[in-house]
């Protein structure tokens, strides 16, 4: 069986006051069919720019020096910018850590969903959209459709979010670094959820983040990145019980301390 995703040696700069600095170099791995993969890797390590490079949302100081990122056999790297869009969201779907500054502020929940809908040119379907909410265990789902963005907590925004993400079906939902911004304990009901999403929704799903706690506590296999590069590729098991290399010994070590005392780190 073909994976669903294949990235094949991606290589990424960006334009630094004209020289070339490269956050990816040489990365390849695959996610096949209701997969869960975690990219982690510390802040710099050129994780959400795979991310980014997946849906197309590079910003204008970045090049794809080479590679291929292969969505179903088809090199998404070789779209055009409107194919792109018809992708995203319909076939892949991405979570952003920080919700409320990727939602329109002047437009009303409900008209968000709308918007998602005619840019894909799907009929607007509310009843849908309040099951999905229900689902997500959003409380009162007609109250948060009638709310503005910034009326919501950033719990519920995540909610709203994965949301949004998911009412199209998609094939592949990309979580980057979707609980960085919250409180403990909203991180764990966020993972939480993620993994009711896996469990309830046939979605492939790339959790991205530096916590090798929320990764393992989701993942089927997770990559760790340096720097750039891969460093290794294993189960949770082998991540958090035979580390390969120094460098994610540290990470696993760091983690156990940090939530030492504070809840499970494996959520």
């Amino acid at each position: 069986m073909k994976p669903l995703l294949e990235v094949r040696e991606l290589t990424v700069a960006y334009r630094v006051k004209g020289a070339m600095k490269y956050a990816v170099k040489d990365v390849s791995f695959t996610l096949n069919e209701d997969e869960v993969l975690a990219i982690v890797g510390e802040s710099g390590s050129g994780k959400s720019t795979i991310a980014l490079s997946i849906v197309g949302a590079l910003p204008e100081n970045a090049v794809v020096v080479r590679g291929k990122i292969l969505f179903r056999g088809i090199d998404l790297l070789k779209l055009r910018p409107s194919e792109r869009r018809y992708i995203n969201g319909k076939e892949i779907s991405i979570i952003f850590q920080d919700p409320i500054t990727h939602l329109n502020p002047l437009r009303k929940v409900r008209l968000i969903f709308k918007d998602l809908f005619e840019d894909h040119g799907v009929e607007f379907n509310i009843q849908g959209v309040l099951e999905l909410l229900r689902r997500l265990k959003v409380p009162d789902p007609q109250r948060v459709l009638e709310s503005y963005p910034f009326q919501l907590s950033g719990g519920m925004a995540q909610r709203v979010f994965i949301a949004l993400a998911l009412v199209l079906n998609p094939k592949l939902l990309i979580a980057d670094e979707p609980t960085s911004a919250l409180d403990l304990t909203i991180q764990a009901q966020v993972v939480r959820l993620l993994r009711e999403v896996r469990e309830n929704f046939r979605v492939s799903m790339i959790m991205i983040t530096h916590d090798i706690g929320v990764a393992t506590s989701i993942a089927d296999r997770i990559l760790v990145m340096y720097d750039g590069g891969l460093v290794e590729e294993g189960s949770p098991d082998d991540i958090l019980l035979r580390p390969k290399s120094r460098y994610t010994a540290s990470l696993v070590n760091s983690t156990k301390a940090l939530y030492k005392g504070v809840m499970s780190w494996t959520y």
